[in-house]
């Protein structure tokens, strides 16, 4: 079954985050839990969105030495999320070790592999923030070396800004997945914690193939329908 295009980002508390699952569970394929609902709710919100029937994008962007990392994976890959985060910037051993400790432990738990995404330039970043921790490249051009770095040790696909999907797109294969946070609606294209945001339409159109929704829907007044009306916008 092909898995609709939109994640919903549970970036809430966890009895919110528990109705959430069950209010959108026709409408939303993939339920993104991330720190602040692990942190409070732990695996027991991964079992919330399985119980319903839907998939796990768990954000928790590992980000430590190679052992630690790919330990984490592991642990991923036996909770059964469709896909997990790490970010890019640990660097090639740590992305190949987090690979193969993810390929070993689902042959041994005989489950489908997760799909492993590198988080490459947080859409909070602009260019003087990345030269601000000494990363003297545009996010541009930080995006494309990551995402050459990240196909090099074999990740499913990456997380990037909007902006950047078709720096991405043309580093990587045609089946190498795009996921992209920072989506907002034409009328709501103003600068709050993300400064590199992007409408849905347009990020379909340039080759994303997963959008991040959380405000858009979150802070509806008819959450099913501002879901429906995204997927709408972006079915050509």
């Amino acid at each position: 079954m092909k898995l609709n295009p939109l994640i919903l980002a549970l970036d809430v508390e966890a009895k919110v985050a528990k109705s959430l699952i069950e209010e959108l569970k026709d409408t939303i394929d993939i339920f993104k839990i991330g720190s602040r609902l692990f942190t409070e709710a732990g695996p027991e919100a991964i079992d919330w969105v399985h119980a319903q029937g839907k998939k796990v994008f768990l954000d928790l962007k590992f980000h430590d030495i190679p052992l630690t990392a790919a330990e984490s994976s592991r642990h991923s890959a036996r909770l059964g999320v469709w896909g997990f985060t790490i970010h890019t910037s640990g660097g090639f051993a740590m992305m190949k070790a987090v690979v193969q400790s993810v390929q070993e432990e689902s042959v041994i738990q005989k489950k489908i592999k997760p799909f492993i995404f590198g988080v490459t330039v947080l859409t909070s970043l602009s260019e003087l923030e990345l030269k601000e921790v000494g990363v003297n490249f545009s996010p541009a051009a930080q995006v494309e070396r990551l995402v050459l770095l990240a196909k090099k040790a074999e990740l499913d696909g990456i997380v990037s800004s909007g902006l950047e999907i078709e720096i991405a797109r043309k580093s990587g294969e045609n089946n190498f997945l795009i996921i992209v946070p920072g989506i907002r609606s034409g009328e709501e294209l103003k600068i709050e914690d993300q400064k590199r945001v992007m409408t849905p339409q347009n990020a379909i159109k340039l080759g994303a193939n997963f959008l991040v929704v959380g405000r858009p829907i979150l802070e509806a007044k008819d959450r099913i329908k501002a879901a429906q009306k995204l997927l709408e916008q972006i079915r050509f």
